[in-house]
């Protein structure tokens, strides 16, 4: 049985080896921000698909599942992928998104307010 790859250690090391990724296979010529975007949005459709007519006990039963596991798995690859992907091209930080996105939601929805 083949060694599980190693994950990327950091988020710059993940958009690294995505765009390497890409770069060779001369792919760079179809990621305008516009295609990135919609891979986004259809990757994500894949992974709800994983749970179209599912109840919370069979989504349970799949996640527990190697075959259910490895296909959601598969699908949030593919999302995370087509965004990294789409953050390399746009200049945008993901992380630095997620912060400030974090900072606007806590003002929008206060604790005191749940």
């Amino acid at each position: 049985m083949p060694d599980a790859p190693t994950p990327p250690a950091s988020i710059e090391e993940a958009i690294a080896r995505v765009t390497r990724f890409r770069e060779a296979r001369d792919w760079d010529q179809y990621h305008t921000p516009r295609h990135l975007s919609r891979a986004v949005a259809v990757e994500a459709s894949e992974l709800e698909e994983e749970f179209l007519w599912k109840d919370d006990r069979d989504v349970a039963e799949h996640l527990r599942s190697q075959e259910g596991r490895e296909a959601v798995e598969d699908e949030v690859g593919d999302v995370l992928i087509s965004l990294l992907l789409f953050c390399e091209r746009t200049g945008i930080d993901p992380l630095e998104a997620l912060g400030a996105k974090l900072e606007k939601t806590k003002k929008k929805y206060p604790v005191e307010d749940a």
